[in-house]
């Protein structure tokens, strides 16, 4: 009980260091030093900062698509993913997790588990628009082909490039870039509209900050 009271603390802890600091200043150190616990000890729990980051990410998306879920009815898997990447990148960029956003960003940090299957797999879609299941495709328009979009529109932002398109596009970018290949124009369009109108309500019900059973309810569905 007590390791695990520990390993707890250790979590939170490096949450709130990321969110006041930042992934960059943020030592794990630092953060063993908050949780009265060794640097071996925090160690041999999460193996690295970058580790731990992952888990918070991976949180905080679980929480932010699970928002999204729980007011979007039916079936529409299009609809369901372009409204969890429009929320997730205004809710990480527009407030208190913005540093800690972009650092990940900067340091490449991926989700735990982010070459497996997402909650809004290729796969579902393929049936449902009839288009054929290829798995090498899957992964790069999943995983990699989005995530550089993300990184290159976001940060490229932050330096002052890109300066015709806003903040507000950038997550239809990153749509545009997972789905284009697979589905019709159209069909993408009218799926990116329904969520900007869906997400500003979502945005008003969010915290600023993801509470701690959140974030210790991902944590314990990940250690099981």
């Amino acid at each position: 009980m007590k390791n695990r009271e520990k390993y707890q603390d250790i979590f939170l802890i490096a949450h709130n260091l990321f969110l006041e600091q930042g992934y960059e200043s943020a030592t794990i150190r630092a953060i063993s030093d908050q949780a009265q616990v060794s640097l071996g000890l925090t160690n041999h729990f999460f193996h690295s900062k970058q580790h731990l980051a992952g888990l918070i990410l991976g949180a905080l998306s679980d929480y932010i698509t699970c928002q999204c879920d729980a007011r979007t009815s039916g079936n529409d898997l299009l609809l369901k993913a372009a409204l969890s990447a429009r929320v997730t990148n205004r809710y990480l960029l527009g407030g208190r997790y913005r540093r800690f956003y972009l650092d990940s960003l900067a340091q490449d940090i991926a989700l735990p588990g982010s070459t497996g299957s997402p909650r809004f797999c290729l796969y579902e879609l393929a049936e449902a628009y009839g288009f054929p299941a290829d798995d090498d495709l899957f992964l790069l328009y999943e995983q990699y082909v989005p995530r550089s979009y993300e990184k290159t529109l976001v940060l490229g932002k932050e330096q002052g490039l890109f300066p015709t398109i806003s903040y507000e596009e950038i997550p239809d970018y990153i749509m545009i870039s997972r789905f284009e290949h697979f589905i019709d124009t159209q069909i993408l369009n009218e799926a990116l509209l329904k969520a900007r109108k869906a997400a500003d309500p979502i945005l008003g019900r969010m915290p600023e900050v993801i509470p701690d059973d959140v974030l210790l309810e991902y944590l314990d569905r990940m250690s099981s």
